[in-house]
């Protein structure tokens, strides 16, 4: 019998492929009468990230317990938030580090960890997309003005992009670390700056609620 941990609640459920579907479809609607989103499942103590349908089935005769972790939108924004944060201020090092390489000679880890910096930046503007689309953006969003100003950062770096993959796709090594160093680190810190403010703004009407 399979244990879910979901907003004070305790659901079972037999370990059957056919239950699967059920199970799911109960977890979302206790969340949604909580007005919450999902964060994440920790899976026999195995935290997963979305793809729960598959994790599940894959898993489904073994699993013992399952905790839903959940929060309401406004707390997933400041979550989110706060994780591109901390990849912005840690990321700088990296760039400048690459950069480096990239004027020498780029080993193969140099071109793997480019490739960690294409993704964590696509990610980056993703993430900002999902929120700044959303028709309740000023209902999560404290400072609006700042985030006008985090969003103008974000912007300013997709535009530097194009020119940058273009430079990837010629192999051009020294292309590559002028934009690393004159354009991508410089704009990882006046967006590390930008968000800072945001997230101080959010953290302090957390602190007052």
């Amino acid at each position: 019998m399979l244990k879910i941990y979901v907003e004070n609640q305790i659901l079972e459920f037999d370990n059957k492929i056919d239950r699967i579907d059920e199970l799911l479809k109960e977890i979302d609607n206790i969340v949604l009468e909580s007005s919450k989103v999902i964060n994440s499942m920790l899976i026999d103590g195995h935290e997963i990230f979305g793809d729960y349908y598959d994790n599940l089935l894959n898993n489904i005769k073994i699993i013992e317990k399952v905790k839903v972790i959940a929060s309401t939108y406004k707390e997933l924004v400041e979550s989110t938030l706060n994780s591109t944060l901390d990849y912005l201020e840690r990321v700088p090092n990296l760039i400048e580090a690459l950069a480096n390489d990239f004027y020498k000679s780029p080993s193969s880890k140099s071109w793997s960890d480019l490739n960690d910096l294409l993704g964590g930046i696509s990610w980056i503007i993703s993430t900002f997309s999902s929120i700044d689309n959303d028709i309740n953006l000023k209902d999560v969003v404290s400072d609006y003005e700042k985030w006008n100003l985090y969003s103008k950062e974000i912007f300013s770096l997709s535009e530097i992009l194009p020119d940058f993959e273009d430079a990837l796709s010629s192999q051009d090594n020294i292309t590559i670390a002028d934009i690393l160093s004159y354009e991508i680190h410089p704009k990882f810190n006046s967006m590390s700056e930008r968000l800072s403010e945001l997230v101080s703004v959010e953290e302090n009407i957390s602190d007052l609620n």
